[in-house]
């Protein structure tokens, strides 16, 4: 976007932004103003998507709402500033290649320069001595047209690597803004977009998927009595449990505090109930000691509610329903699976 918000075009996209942020009662402060351009300017599509849906179902645009967006699309910073290093090494390595290709071109019209007087001396010079400098000035230039040629490739599979390992640094960072800090799962983050992503193949493969929720119980009990780090250790330690259960294509997710979230593409209900069922046992079985002192800290249970993507339902009816599912475990006194009514729901308690 950014060659659009220069000249008359960007004038008139920044005139859009302060009209539609006026319109809805919007204070213009830099952090609204980068989301209404983005919006007006439709740069960003799940951006406007979020905006769309807010302003059809005539939602107020509080400062929640607005610095939750801000935090979704624009607030990571060391992406951002990777961004820019990596545009400005990008930049150096462009202008070099583009350097040594005007080098080369230079470099070619002296040849051809060469090669053309030499075509006119030859004709005339009868002398050995003229023949042998003139033969000595097409070996030297082509030298040198080989060396240029080197030059340029070598600059080339340079800049080639640059690239490569650019992308590579730019992954990562990416990857690190999706993850959890304690638990190496995903975060909240990428949990939204991996449901967004398996809403869209459900669509347009005609492929199921599912929606696991877990809670940790008595997680607060757990806290308060044993301190911050040892309620880190139990969320690490179910963290564990959901991934090594979970199939490579789902994405094991922090959803918040002490609950989990494991978005399943390409999953049955069935499938998923089993799952879940065997990351719930795997927590049930094991004792955990706190790490500082060896106490036995006794069993940990999870509970869960699993849910199957319906055909045209939105993301948040689906989350609305495992989580009620999650509630009803909960209800029917922890430790257990809870999967969408009317499907044979499955219940396991110690």
């Amino acid at each position: 976007m950014n060659g659009r918000i220069l000249g008359p075009e960007g004038r008139d996209l920044a005139r859009k932004a302060l009209d539609e942020m006026e319109r809805h009662g919007i204070a213009p402060t830099p952090q609204n103003y980068a989301l209404w351009v983005c919006f007006v300017s439709d740069s960003i599509p799940e951006l406007c998507e979020a905006i769309q849906k807010h302003i059809d179902e005539a939602l107020a645009f509080d400062e929640p709402f607005l610095d939750g967006l801000y935090e979704r699309f624009f607030h990571l910073k060391h992406i951002q500033d990777a961004v820019m290093a990596s545009s400005g090494d990008m930049n150096a390595e462009l202008i070099a290649v583009r350097e040594s290709l005007q080098a080369a071109e230079a470099q070619t019209a002296a040849y051809g320069q060469t090669l053309a007087g030499a075509t006119g001396e030859l004709g005339k010079a009868a002398d050995p001595v003229a023949l042998k400098r003139m033969v000595e000035t097409l070996a030297d230039a082509t030298a040198k047209m080989q060396q240029r040629g080197r030059d340029l490739e070598r600059r080339l599979h340079e800049t080639s690597r640059e690239v490569t390992q650019l992308r590579s640094n730019l992954e990562r960072v990416r990857e690190e803004a999706m993850t959890d800090a304690l638990t190496g799962v995903a975060n909240r983050k990428r949990f939204d977009e991996a449901l967004r992503k398996a809403k869209r193949g459900a669509e347009i493969q005609n492929e199921d998927f599912c929606l696991v929720l877990c809670d940790i119980d008595h997680f607060k009990r757990f806290n308060d009595t044993w301190g911050h780090q040892t309620g880190d250790q139990i969320i690490r330690f179910v963290a564990s449990c959901l991934t090594r259960h979970a199939a490579e294509h789902h994405v094991v997710a922090r959803y918040g505090g002490e609950e989990f979230g494991i978005v399943m593409p390409r999953t049955r209900l069935a499938e998923a109930a089993d799952i879940a069922e065997k990351a719930r046992q795997t927590v049930q079985s094991k004792r955990l000691l706190r790490k500082s002192t060896n106490e036995d800290l006794g069993n940990i249970t999870i509970s869960l509610g699993v849910s199957q993507h319906r055909d045209s339902e939105a993301v948040e009816s689906l989350i609305q329903r495992s989580d009620t599912n999650l509630y009803k475990s909960k209800q029917d006194g922890r430790n257990r699976v809870t999967v969408d009514a009317g499907t044979g729901a499955v219940r396991s308690a110690a």
